[in-house]
């Protein structure tokens, strides 16, 4: 099946024209593309990658000499006029106690000041005549380092001053380097004073450099023309020779960059006349371009398989759409109308087969659908008819009994047969969901007539309802049910002295109807039980002889047409009565309350 399509696709002229158009119309651009970012973007990332390494490298390098430059700013504090007195005054023990105390204050307050306290192991002065004055000692003074009268070549150095291996001044210490300084007598004619000499750890190196080697692959070297200081590659003076040899500058040309292993640039701390090198390894700063590479040869490549794809999805569906066509029309011939055709493009093709569509659909709706809803509409005619004839007939009935109890003289089951006639008027009439409060009303007055009728005027009922609320919408039939929960449930079947109450009140736009009775109250475990009920979502059967569904019935007809901020409230004192609060929004302001009591 798969070799017979493949001929057929062969043997289509229209199917390789359109898969050649697509390969001419997609690749040339996508080779352009793939040349120009390789050209013009390699380029600019290579450039950005050295901007950004070097730029990331001279802030480490600036920190390196700001620590430099703090100890240098300690050396300093010997150049005092008040400093050189004591230490000139130091001649004997107690006077050498008294001017290490006040030096070793002095020393601390600034090298707490730079925050260079806990980098700094010892300070140590060493006077002309080899008398040595432990200032500082972070370690304590029994693990002092012992310094002797350094080389002539310190005082001619700039400042007087030089960063060295701790090597080269005590062979017992490995790992720290001391600041050394040749302290010269403010007063001239003195000649020098001593040298200071400031120790710390090569930690303190490490903490600022090697995290460029560990995130940007870079080496570090550090040395003052004369010797190694510091080096990362932990291979002495000939790994870094070796690696100064195979690096080009930063300033090279671009061709001759590309083909080194390393590029290097210095920083230098001129004070101490220290040269920082660092080397930016290329195959770091070839990385992101290598992955931009690959990354647009892999997207240049499945968007080619995709347009190949595609142009064999397009050619399809030029082809198949009329053989679906054809076929369909085959079957609108044999009688099925209900046959349509999948629009798969919108051209000329897609304009056939939506106008196929259309001319079926015609043709199947005046066949078969308008003769089914025309039989549906007579069935409903019927339906409503019959729905007509059963109220129809009731009325009748009540209105003849009515005219019988007259007739009789049973004014009583007159005036009961009228309420109950409106009664069912009222509750079957369906325009609508929504009636004024008159209304809701003098359907409850009706109720009442007939539930009079049963007590002997055993139950009291009265409504206190405002003039200007009378006109007020409010839910259909809710009144009614909310009265006869109060007379079955509350007040004993008619128990002599029970009283209802109906209370209607508007305030900030929310309708409040209370119904309040003086029946045996509700207990606290029921109360909970109907309440749980109202706010259950799902319907609630009635019990026999419990339940509260008209109850629920109306909480739910609020909720649906308010919201479900609105609803009944129950509140219930056992042995003093319940109140029921049913609350819903009116789009009115709010008016004065007039209250006026009106005797059912």
């Amino acid at each position: 099946m798969k070799r017979v399509r493949i001929k057929t696709w062969l043997e289509s002229r229209l199917n390789r024209k359109i898969f050649l158009s697509f390969l001419t119309v997609s690749l040339i651009p996508l080779c352009i593309v793939y040349c120009y970012i390789n050209s013009a973007y390699s380029e600019k990332l290579r450039s950005d990658a050295f901007t950004q390494n070097q730029l990331t490298e001279r802030n480490t390098a600036v920190l390196l000499e700001d620590y430099l430059t703090k100890i240098e700013y300690i050396s300093n504090l010997f150049f005092d006029s008040d400093t050189q007195a004591m230490i000139r005054g130091a001649s004997d023990s107690l006077s050498s106690y008294s001017a290490r105390m006040a030096l070793e204050k002095k020393v601390r307050v600034n090298l707490d000041l730079f925050k260079v306290m806990a980098y700094v192991d010892q300070v140590t002065f060493l006077k002309q005549d080899g008398t040595a004055m432990d200032v500082m000692n972070s370690l304590g003074y029994a693990d002092t380092i012992l310094f002797s009268v350094p080389p002539e070549e310190v005082g001619k150095r700039f400042k007087n001053q030089r960063l060295m291996r701790i090597e080269e001044l005590n062979d017992s210490y490995t790992d720290k380097y001391v600041y050394l300084r040749q302290i010269d007598d403010l007063d001239l004619k003195n000649g020098t004073l001593g040298w200071l000499f400031i120790v710390f750890d090569r930690d303190q190196f490490d903490l600022l450099l090697q995290d460029l080697r560990t995130v940007l692959n870079t080496e570090i070297a550090m040395d003052d023309g004369e010797q190694l200081l510091y080096d990362t590659m932990s291979g002495g003076p000939e790994a870094v020779n070796r690696l100064r040899a195979a690096a080009v500058s930063y300033s090279a040309p671009p061709k001759e960059r590309r083909r080194a292993e390393s590029i290097s640039w210095d920083y230098r701390i001129e004070n101490l006349g220290i040269r920082v090198t660092f080397f930016d390894d290329m195959k770091g700063v070839e990385s992101n371009i290598r992955a931009l590479s690959t990354m647009t040869g892999t997207v240049i490549f499945i968007t080619v398989l995709i347009i190949l794809a595609a142009s064999l999805l397009f050619s399809e569906t030029i082809v198949r759409p009329v053989t679906r066509l054809h076929k369909n029309l085959v079957r609108v011939k044999e009688g099925d109308y209900t046959v349509r055709v999948h629009v798969e493009t919108r051209d000329e093709v897609g304009d056939l087969c939506d106008a196929f569509n259309g001319m079926a659909e015609e043709i199947d709706r005046l066949v078969n659908r308008v003769y089914s809803v025309e039989l549906k509409e007579k069935e409903a005619a019927i339906k409503a008819l019959q729905a007509q004839i059963n109220p129809h007939f009731l009325y009748n009935t009540l209105d003849m009994i009515k005219s019988m109890a007259e007739l009789y003289g049973a004014l009583q089951v007159s005036e009961m047969i009228m309420a109950l006639s409106k009664l069912f008027r009222y509750a079957t009439h369906t325009d609508g969901v929504l009636v004024t409060i008159r209304e809701e009303l003098e359907n409850l007055s009706s109720y009442m007539t007939i539930v009079g009728a049963r007590f002997g005027g055993r139950i009291a009922f009265a409504a206190r309802v405002p003039e200007e609320l009378l006109a007020e919408p409010i839910v259909k039939v809710c009144l009614q049910p909310l009265v006869e929960n109060s007379i079955s449930h509350g007040l004993g079947r008619g128990r002599s002295g029970g009283r209802i109450a109906v209370t209607v009140k508007k305030e900030e736009g929310i309708m409040t109807v209370t119904v309040e009775d003086n029946g045996g109250g509700i207990q606290p475990e029921r109360l909970a039980e109907i309440r749980g009920r109202l706010e259950r979502r799902e319907r609630v059967e009635e019990e026999s002889g419990r339940g509260n569904v008209g109850l629920k019935n109306i909480h739910d007809r609020i909720r649906l047409y308010y919201g479900d901020a609105y609803g009944i409230v129950i509140d219930s004192f056992p042995g003093k009565g319940t109140v029921v609060t049913l609350s819903y929004p009116s789009d009115e302001i709010p008016a004065p309350e007039k209250i006026k009591e009106e005797p059912i």
